[in-house]
């Protein structure tokens, strides 16, 4: 029989052989491991001072680029737009600069903004009761829950098409903002511009997309989407604007449905966004043809001249 001592001292010899053979490879393996790191270190922060290089020279460029866009843009659209009307319709979680680029360029163009208006989250709520209002805003109390954002675009782009004296009971527009479906940005239209809204010749410019890895709660193909192809349905001129770098598909959606009569902007954060918004709606309105604007795909820079 084994004695247990036998069992204690080959066990014992076991570990020591491992350390004696840890302590023996470790003086030949670790220094080369080592210098190894070491290469692989200094290589890393050679390639990180070329990028941060890199990087400072486009943002450079970049900035070059944005200077001259910003002084030329009032030589290439100053004026192309006085008389027109133009209705913004905004959402939650569009972008500021992007809000801020397309009022900028319409004013700077000549263009009358009559009333800007965000679509609001309240689309898509799933409060009974919320969505209840919605319907019955909407003439449609039967309506799937889920249809009522689009049954709203729908109403909203008749109502963008069509002139409605002011006061008129039952106006979609008025009733969607006074329950906050509809938000305005800044003061409120009154009455008088109310009576406007809906003429001849007017534009409507939609704004969607945003950025974030979530889902925005107010989905662009929710509202956004069918709004723009109920405009061109009925015959409105509209433009669609998203930013540079939106992660949420807006115009992307457009383009693949081919809706006639409106126009996108894939970089409307940006100057050269804002003069192709003017020049493509100027091209729109005098020969109806649309078009697709940008830096993405499937994109032109500009709209060609006339």
């Amino acid at each position: 029989m084994i004695s247990f001592r036998y069992h204690l001292v080959t066990i014992a010899a076991v570990f020591l052989a491992l350390a004696v053979g840890l302590l023996g490879g470790g003086a030949f393996v670790q220094p080369a491991l080592q210098d190894q790191l070491e290469r692989q270190t200094d290589q890393l922060k050679a390639d990180n001072g070329d990028l941060r290089q890199q990087n400072d020279e486009l943002q450079a460029r970049i900035d070059g680029l944005t200077a001259f866009s910003e002084s030329v843009l009032p030589y290439l659209t100053d004026g192309s737009l006085v008389g027109t009307q133009v209705v913004v319709v905004t959402q939650a979680g569009v972008e500021d600069e992007v809000l801020a680029q397309t009022l900028d360029s319409l004013t700077t163009a000549g263009a009358t903004v009559l009333t800007t208006v965000s679509a609001s989250e309240l689309l898509v709520s799933e409060d009974p009761a919320v969505r209840g209002q919605l319907a019955q805003i909407l003439g449609q109390p039967s309506a799937p829950p889920e249809d009522l954002p689009a049954i709203a675009a729908s109403e909203l782009a008749g109502r963008l098409s069509t002139p409605t004296p002011q006061p008129a009971e039952g106006d979609v527009l008025t009733e969607l903002l006074s329950a906050g479906f509809l938000a305005p940005v800044g003061a409120p239209p009154q009455g008088s511009t109310l009576e406007q809204i809906g003429a001849p010749g007017q534009v409507v410019v939609v704004l969607s997309g945003g950025r974030g890895e979530e889902d925005p709660a107010l989905a662009p193909e929710a509202f956004a989407v069918p709004l723009v192809e109920a405009l061109g349905g009925l015959g409105q001129p509209a433009a669609a604007g998203e930013s540079l770098l939106s992660d949420h598909a807006f115009v992307a959606l457009l383009r693949a449905s081919g809706v006639d009569g409106r126009m996108t902007v894939d970089d409307l954060d940006q100057p050269m966004g804002g003069a192709a918004l003017v020049m493509g709606l100027d091209r729109l309105l005098s020969t109806g043809e649309g078009g697709d604007y940008g830096v993405k795909d499937g994109a032109d820079p500009l709209p060609p001249p006339p």
